[in-house]
């Protein structure tokens, strides 16, 4: 889900993907000086979901380019940007969403997601 306030009013939207919110966020972000916008998975949904995604072309070089996975819980508000599991920060713009098993895995997303913490 999508939410803000944008000319004055509150709007809400859902989204199919992190790359449908963003785009979103950004069409009110442009549209409104003072507009608000935040993303987050709705709390009624029955579990985190985990999403992969690497720095977009140009954020860092090739060689860094690996793919991290971001968990989502239910309910947790998400604005500006997302921690991966191994830490690395993004800012929503900056990411390249994948779909599960492309690009380079960074291997300590890989262990810190197996371990449920």
């Amino acid at each position: 889900m999508v939410v803000g306030r944008v000319h004055g009013r509150d709007e809400a939207a859902r989204a199919a993907s992190p790359h449908d919110a963003l785009e979103r966020m950004l069409t009110w972000l442009l549209s409104d000086d003072d507009a608000t916008a935040v993303w987050y998975l709705r709390e009624d949904w029955p579990t985190a979901l985990t999403l992969v995604g690497r720095p977009a072309r140009g954020v860092v070089g090739e060689t860094r380019r690996q793919a991290h996975l971001f968990r989502l819980e239910p309910g947790a508000v998400l604005y500006g940007s997302i921690t991966a599991r191994c830490g690395a920060e993004l800012g929503l713009p900056e990411i390249e969403w994948l779909p599960v098993g492309a690009g380079m895995p960074c291997e300590c997303c890989l262990v810190l997601n197996g371990t449920g913490d």
